[in-house]
């Protein structure tokens, strides 16, 4: 029996005989981008089930019109008789993927040791996936108690930008939906948290580190104060503000400096008493609005992204006035609402860099033709040309019989002997990858975003084993028949995948690591509008001008041209030129501020993720390298 009740767009309850899916929440209500990734929670609840249900849960990406999936993703679920769990997913959404189609598949052993797939096997429901946020608009999600009214102040609003992009405000129901994996907010641009306790007691570690690895990806993350005092005081996210909080304190009159950056001016007559935390600005704090001696919002640059803070309550009087409320948001936003990274991101779907690195894969696939193969081919075509000569002999026609019964047995044992040799002999298995690593030394991790090509001495289906805090998705470029599943249990492993030696089998890894380079080559240093080659160089937190190969400077590249191709050669120029015309790193480009622009580009051969497989397995490694120093106090 299969029921299907829509609670929402996206909440659905299916039930199959006694296990059912209860419900299932995808991205931020109904927020979410293409070409990024997404939450997906399903809840699986059991009732009256005889015995425990054991199978994995599967969920695949479609489009509308076909039934093959894009992305398979599955986790083991075991289930008792009246046991209900949550199943967590970072699921990637393909630029035209339309609906979800999510799995109970059971799996049991009988008593005869033989698996044995239950009644409810492969049985589905399908979630309608709505109009996506377009990648130019904002998505702006936040952490507050009930009676929030930012919402009231800026969602559905257009920006004074020059996109014309909006905003659109999305809430956490509180501190326990902060999610585990920080690829699930890479449809965020600015989280807003208002009032929350941010102590180890209410979000576990991996939360916390999940939200600091997306800051520093790229996000903007918005600190309210006032009341919010006691909530930031002793939290996480406190050592990586841009200001220290010195205490609460009440003031009378607001500051002449925020009503112009507002663009309107406020009554000389008006008495409005609020909260407000004096702050002491840090390294690297950036004043928004007011003084250095009366700070109002803050902000500093962390990785590639950004944490700003007010100095006071936005829900309370008098911001919450709408008419301050909607110029105060309204200019924040516009001003510093998205991050560099954030900006550029609106061009993400529009860029060909992975069509050209697959062309790139697809040049340095061999050559040669398997040896199986080409004697399946040469030996019968050689074997009907010389059987055709014979018999056009007169005097060796009658013996030619001989010739094809043996040639024939030739043929059949040379083609068997080397199949059987494939089989037995361990497959030769060669990973491609070529790579970007972020180091972001404030927190001693580094972002690896890796293009992966794998190919085989023979046809052959594996599975490949990473590191847990790996996402894998597959090339949008050309869907191989046979895409694998992603399998997350105690490690990540995909499962499945059919590679071959014909074409290179290519997927897209992204994760973060404390593996981090020793030393580069073919280094350059970015400062401000000049760049300099530093040749092979030791990393360390701040190198010095002295490592430098040569010290004549160069005018900075225009954007096509950022990271430079110069001293490369093979494999490094092409993927450097890629990365070039298609704009990749231009968000670096795009930086005003001197911390975010003084920063070294190089290269190293080093591999930072560990993939095991069946057999023999080589890996190469070619890997571009930004590496942001200590951030710079502005001056």
């Amino acid at each position: 029996m299969r029921i299907l009740l829509y609670f929402s767009l996206f909440s659905v309850s299916v039930a199959f005989g006694a296990v059912e899916i209860e419900n299932a929440t995808f991205g931020f209500s109904d927020g979410y981008k293409t070409g990024t990734w997404a939450p997906l929670t399903v809840t699986v609840r059991s009732q009256d089930e005889p015995d425990v249900f054991t199978g994995d849960l599967v969920v695949e990406v479609r489009n509308f019109t076909s039934n093959t999936p894009f992305e398979r993703y599955a986790t083991p679920l075991r289930l008792s008789p009246t046991g209900r769990q949550q199943k967590h997913f970072s699921v990637y959404c393909p630029k035209n993927a339309t609906r979800l189609v999510i799995k109970l598949v059971s799996t049991t052993l009988v008593e005869s040791d033989f698996l044995h797939t239950s009644s409810n096997a492969d049985a589905s429901h399908e979630v309608l996936l709505p109009t996506p946020i377009a990648r130019k608009d904002y998505l702006l999600l936040v952490l507050a108690p009930s009676g929030d009214k930012l919402k009231r102040f800026i969602d559905k609003r257009p920006l004074k930008v020059a996109n014309g992009a909006q905003v659109h405000v999305k809430y956490l129901p509180d501190s326990t939906s902060l999610l585990r994996d920080w690829i699930g907010y890479s449809a965020v641009d600015v989280l807003v948290i208002r009032e929350t306790f941010l102590t180890e007691r209410h979000v576990s570690k991996a939360k916390q580190t999940a939200l600091l690895d997306w800051v520093q990806r790229g996000g903007t993350l918005i600190m309210s104060g006032g009341g919010s005092f006691n909530a930031l005081r002793g939290s996480f996210v406190e050592p990586f503000l841009p200001v220290a909080l010195k205490g609460l304190t009440k003031t009378g009159t607001l500051s002449d400096a925020l009503f112009e950056r507002l663009g309107f001016h406020g009554s000389d007559g008006d008495e409005i008493s609020f909260e407000r935390i004096v702050f002491a600005p840090r390294v690297g704090c950036e004043t928004l609005i007011g003084t250095a001696e009366d700070i109002y919002v803050a902000k500093r640059n962390f990785g590639d992204g950004q944490i700003l803070c007010l100095a006071y309550d936005y829900n309370a009087l008098p911001f919450s006035e709408q008419e301050v409320g909607q110029a105060f948001w309204q200019h924040l936003l516009s001003a510093s609402g998205k991050s560099p990274r954030h900006l550029a991101d609106q061009y993400a779907l529009s860029r060909q860099h992975e069509e050209r690195i697959y062309k790139q894969f697809l040049s340095k696939m061999p050559t040669q033709v398997p040896l199986v193969k080409l004697l399946a081919v040469a030996l019968p075509v050689y074997l009907l040309a010389f059987g055709g000569f014979l018999r056009s002999v007169r005097r060796f026609k009658r013996k030619s019989s001989g010739y094809w019964v043996g040639g024939c047995l030739f043929i059949l044992l040379s083609v068997s002997t080397i199949a059987v040799a494939r089989n037995i002999l361990p497959n030769k298995m060669t990973a491609d990858q070529l790579s970007i690593l972020s180091v972001y030394p404030e927190r001693q991790r580094a972002h690896l975003q890796s293009f992966v090509s794998i190919r085989t001495a023979a046809q052959t289906e594996t599975t490949i084993g990473f590191p847990n805090g790996t996402f894998i998705r597959h090339q949008e470029t050309e869907l191989p028949q046979r895409i694998g599943t992603l399998m997350y249990d105690s490690d990540v492993q995909l499962q499945g995948v059919f590679v071959e030696p014909w074409h290179p089998t290519i997927y897209v890894k992204e994760a973060f690591t404390q593996q981090l380079p020793l030393e580069l080559e073919d280094a350059w240093r970015v400062t401000g509008k000049q760049i300099t080659y530093l040749g092979d160089i030791p990393l360390r937190a701040n190198p010095k001008q002295g490592t430098e190969r040569s010290t004549a400077r160069l005018p900075l590249r225009p954007m096509s041209k950022m990271p430079p191709d110069e001293e490369l050669d093979d494999t490094r120029e092409a993927f450097a030129r890629i990365l070039q015309q298609e704009g990749v790193l231009q968000y670096l480009m795009m930086e005003t501020d001197l911390s975010r622009q003084s920063y070294i580009i190089g290269w190293t051969s080093r591999s930072f993720t560990d993939i095991t497989t069946d057999g023999n397995f080589n890996a190469n490694s070619d890997t571009l390298v930004i590496f942001r120093p200590t951030a710079i106090p502005k001056r």
